[in-house]
């Protein structure tokens, strides 16, 4: 008799053996950064993190694929489980938009030590600051199935902690925190991710249809931005390559001042992958008096646009030069309209600012599960107030009743707070 094809999970595994080409046909809607491509560069760059990839097969063709990674000790502090639950690494680096810790809870979840949490599970892209399931086909319990079977094997295999940091609020990813609260875990708001949908027919049709204040914020940047003498160019794929180490530099730069932290090696790598892979890769170049002071990485797949690096001189350009709207967000766009692409993802960060300048936001969720199951009203207890944190952070109403935590000050163009 016939039937539907059965779903067949196999849990920690490595990548799907796809190029840039194959992922095209084969993962079409897929974020990037979810993708063999730029997951493969990841694991060269973080050689510290061990492939631990759930995987999803039915008909011949039909993939799915939750990235993971194991951690055996703590990593920096994005990918670290404890900084989830409001912990504060001694070396106070943060992650971007990051809001005040409580010292108390933080005192709490370090006297515990690194057992009850490592080695943990890292579900997502660990550079790609993504969560999700890249898939080609679905039914109605497909994500239940992974996490059911994800769970109790990393558990089996010596896991303490899962850590799902970044579960995007696009549709259908509900299913996957759902899935993982079903297991015994629990989430949390972490913050937003901004993205922009092409309605108009054209650059300045966009412009006509934003309220006043919208467009004569985006006419003031690129003003602002030809006063600090910047001039802005495009160049695409291998004509990228000899800005590669430059872009590295710059974007670690932008990082560093907003309190968090990257290592140029890892953008060099992964960039490096990209062109070598052939993506649809551009980068927006800033200059001024002959040298290169800002600069925005740009991926294209099929109809979207997605900006990832972006990093600045400020001491070249000053802390208000406009520069960071009109080469992250105005030229990219004005470039979407003309190419006919229908969405520019800015993911997070710059929140506030990216609102302001017309852009639609998504909610960002993390999950996270313990082994331990007596240890686990603790932690739903903790990342109940880090969630809060967060949400003060991003100018909401706390999710729970509790006195607010301060906010940390606004910095740069790269940081939510800045407007």
């Amino acid at each position: 008799m016939g039937g539907a094809p059965r779903v067949v999970v196999s849990t920690g595994q490595g990548l799907p053996d796809l190029d840039w080409d194959g992922e095209l046909a084969d993962l079409t809607d897929v974020f990037p950064y979810l993708g063999p491509t730029w997951l493969g560069a990841s694991e060269k760059a973080l050689t510290d993190l061990q492939p631990w990839h759930t995987v999803a097969t039915r008909a011949r063709g039909e993939l799915a694929l939750l990235p993971g990674y194991v951690m055996t000790t703590p990593p920096v502090v994005d990918h670290e489980p404890r900084t989830y639950l409001g912990w504060q690494a001694p070396t106070g680096e943060e992650v971007c938009c990051g809001a005040q810790t409580d010292a108390c809870i933080s005192g709490e979840v370090d006297a515990l030590g690194t057992d009850p949490f490592f080695p943990a599970l890292l579900l997502g892209s660990p550079l790609g600051y993504r969560t999700e399931v890249a898939y080609n086909f679905w039914t109605p319990s497909l994500m239940a199935q992974m996490v059911s079977e994800l769970v109790p094997a990393a558990f089996a295999s010596g896991i303490r902690c899962i850590v799902a940091p970044w579960v995007s609020g696009r549709s259908g990813n509900d299913a996957l925190v759902t899935a993982l609260d079903a297991t015994g875990g629990h989430s949390t708001f972490w913050g937003y991710e901004d993205y922009l949908r092409l309605d108009a027919d054209s650059w300045d049709g966009h412009l006509a249809a934003l309220p006043l204040k919208k467009r004569q914020r985006i006419k003031s940047d690129v003003r602002r931005a030809e006063a600090a003498g910047v001039r802005v160019e495009r160049v695409d794929g291998e004509a990228i390559r000899p800005y590669v180490t430059r872009i590295a530099e710059l974007t670690c730069l932008n990082r560093e001042k907003n309190g968090a932290g990257e290592e140029p090696a890892h953008i060099v790598d992964m960039l490096t992958a990209l062109l070598d892979a052939h993506a649809d890769v551009r980068a927006y170049l800033g200059t001024k008096d002959g040298a290169l002071v800002a600069t925005c990485v740009v991926i294209r797949k099929h109809h979207r646009l997605f900006p990832k690096w972006a990093g600045f001189d400020y001491a070249a350009i000053g802390e208000r030069s406009g520069i960071y709207f009109a080469l992250v967000l105005d030229a990219p766009v004005r470039d979407a309209y003309a190419e006919g692409l229908r969405t520019v993802e800015f993911g997070a960060g710059a929140h506030q600012a990216k609102v302001l300048r017309g852009c639609t936001p998504r909610p960002v969720t993390t999950s996270m599960v313990v082994s331990d199951p007596e240890l686990r009203p603790q932690v739903a207890k903790w990342m109940d107030a880090f969630g809060a944190s967060r949400r003060v952070a991003f100018g909401d109403t706390p999710a729970i009743t509790r006195t607010p935590l301060p906010v940390v000050s606004g910095g740069s163009g790269a940081c939510c707070s800045d407007g």
